[in-house]
């Protein structure tokens, strides 16, 4: 039955309209516009200069981008700060991009911009593609997964149409939900910085379900080189002792993010995120963000 109604409420026409119009009067509150999705393009607002596209396939990320705005509903406290933070960054690392929503903010506020997005997931890596072509943007979109070594590596897909939860060598889903076993391209960091002559890196957002560590090892002697601010997923307390050993003795402050009370909180030590985020920073960087 579930089915038969998402199908029907699938094919009623001009939801996109009417749903635009909606938004105008009286914005629904979040328990009630989790249901209220469509597919189509969509205009997204960072402020009164910068605004970008993004295709609304239905799912979860653009309905609420699409109702409650950047900075009102999905990691609104994480979009804040990547906002304040891309205006002045030159060079971003998008990694576990999906479909490419921090990196088309990068772009649209700072079109000079080298913006790099990772996704290795080849039906989501294509509506990355598809949202940056859509912008005429030209974001460096890279059809892999970042590691701490180059070559190949496995992930667990399901038949969904669409996931945001994938990471190398494991299976995250319930173990009555059927996968398979994928191959996937991975690259180290320092290799690309190395092999595009990348000249720095200023700001990456890391979103890789508990891959975390490795991605940032991958980066070698430009961890500390370029000390990029960090914008990091943090789902369990080993991950963040594992990044934490990395970053340790490099001039980072770590400032724990909640989405869920719209809180940052400075740390002395990384552990579980309070609600899913940590920002990596400089004590300057912090500073900036705080205020």
């Amino acid at each position: 039955m579930k089915k038969v109604l998402k199908t029907v409420y699938d094919k009623i026409p001009l939801k996109r309209e009417v749903f635009s119009i909606v938004k105008k009067f009286a914005a629904p509150s979040e328990r009630t516009y989790r249901h209220l999705h469509f597919r189509g393009n969509i205009k997204v607002k960072i402020d009164d200069s910068h605004s970008f596209k993004i295709r609304h396939y239905g799912y979860e990320v653009e309905n609420s981008i699409f109702w409650a705005g950047l900075t009102n509903g999905w990691e609104k406290v994480s979009l804040s700060i990547w906002i304040k933070l891309a205006r002045s960054a030159d060079v971003v690392f998008d990694i576990g991009a999906n479909t490419g929503v921090y990196s088309l903010i990068a772009k649209s506020l700072n079109p000079q911009a080298q913006v790099y997005a990772f996704e290795p997931v080849k039906r989501v890596f294509e509506k990355l593609e598809f949202n940056n072509q859509l912008n005429g943007y030209d974001i460096n979109c890279f059809e892999r997964a970042a590691s701490d070594s180059d070559g190949t590596a496995i992930i667990y897909d399901t038949a969904d149409e669409h996931t945001y939860s994938v990471t190398i060598g494991k299976n995250l889903n319930a173990p009555d939900v059927p996968v398979k076993s994928v191959n996937i391209e991975t690259v180290r960091l320092d290799t690309l910085v190395e092999n595009l002559r990348i000249p720095k890196i200023d700001l990456i957002k890391l979103d890789v379900e508990t891959y975390e560590p490795e991605v940032i090892e991958g980066l070698g002697r430009y961890l500390e080189e370029f000390k990029p601010t960090m914008l990091v997923e943090v789902l369990n307390d080993d991950v963040g002792r594992r990044i934490e050993s990395l970053v340790n003795g490099k001039g980072y402050v770590y400032l724990n993010l909640d989405e869920e009370m719209g809180t940052i909180k400075p740390v002395r030590h990384i552990s579980k995120s309070d609600d899913y985020n940590y920002l990596i920073c400089s004590e300057e960087v912090a500073k900036l963000v705080m205020n």
